[in-house]
């Protein structure tokens, strides 16, 4: 009876001793299995890839930004972006129209109290010719209209760095006056991210697949990115890794426990 007991030990051991090797061999660990290499990974934005940008991308679209750079041809006000009262438009060049001129209630500083007429120098929108429109843009689209000479007032892009980082209008948005949000990333944070994406190059986050829209269809064209059958196709095939593997480890369990039966049978007989 020893002997026996001892045959299916041995047998029990040598079967899950191979199954595993075979496991092993057979079934290398995948990149969805490695959470901890992924973190990593992740951890650390890659430049070559636009993670620089989104880095401060978040600026961009802020109130204190995107009231200025929405749709339509008119401002927008307070956190909630509704459009200017008075029916303010954005005019031939950018500051307004007839006797509703910018300048009418906007100086070149912010007025005291609470919600009064916010400012700084050249306060107004920019001109029809190159509205800088971001609203309804990925974060490729937004990234490549601000590099865009023939989008940003013809600007190369230290022109475009120094814009962001060191002209009073943007640096506004720090500073909008009592009643306002301000925006809650830092001036010197935001400005050092800047120049760390310029530093490297100033590339932008990968593309959808997607040509950049026109302004009428932006709206509809990133509607179509969220609900695309991509899009809702990935989640399902980033989980057939762990899905393949965890039907292979099933199987190495039936198995085992088959050769287990078949010795414990084996030695009972003898």
């Amino acid at each position: 009876m020893k002997h026996s007991l001892a045959s299916v030990l041995v047998a029990v051991g040598t079967a899950v001793l191979t199954l595993t090797g075979t496991m092993s061999q057979s079934h290398p660990i995948s990149a969805a299995e490695r959470p901890a290499t992924k973190a990593t990974a992740s951890a650390t934005p890659a430049a070559s890839d636009g993670a620089l940008f989104v880095e401060f991308v978040s600026v961009l679209r802020h109130p204190r930004c995107m009231n200025c750079h929405s749709r339509g041809d008119f401002p927008r006000q307070g956190d909630d972006s509704h459009p200017h009262t008075m029916n303010v438009r954005r005019g031939p060049q950018g500051h307004g129209v007839t006797a509703e001129k910018c300048s009418t209630c906007h100086q070149d500083h912010n007025l005291a109290g609470a919600h009064m007429p916010p400012g700084a120098p050249n306060w107004g929108l920019p001109p029809p010719a190159t509205p800088m429109i971001w609203q309804g843009l990925t974060d490729a689209q937004l990234c490549r209209s601000i590099k865009d000479p023939k989008q940003n007032k013809n600007r190369n892009l230290d022109q475009l760095v120094e814009h962001l980082t060191q002209d009073k209008l943007v640096m506004w948005g720090w500073n909008p006056g009592e009643g306002r949000t301000p925006i809650p990333m830092s001036h010197e944070e935001f400005a050092a991210k800047v120049k760390q994406w310029q530093g490297a190059g100033a590339p932008c986050p990968a593309d959808t697949g997607k040509k950049s829209a026109t302004i009428s269809q932006l709206l509809p064209a990133a509607r179509r990115g969220r609900n695309s059958t991509v899009s809702d196709q990935a989640p399902n095939s980033r989980s057939a890794p762990r899905n393949n593997a965890l039907r292979a480890r099933n199987t190495h369990r039936i198995r085992i426990t088959m050769i287990t039966s078949r010795a414990i049978t084996r030695a009972a007989a003898e």
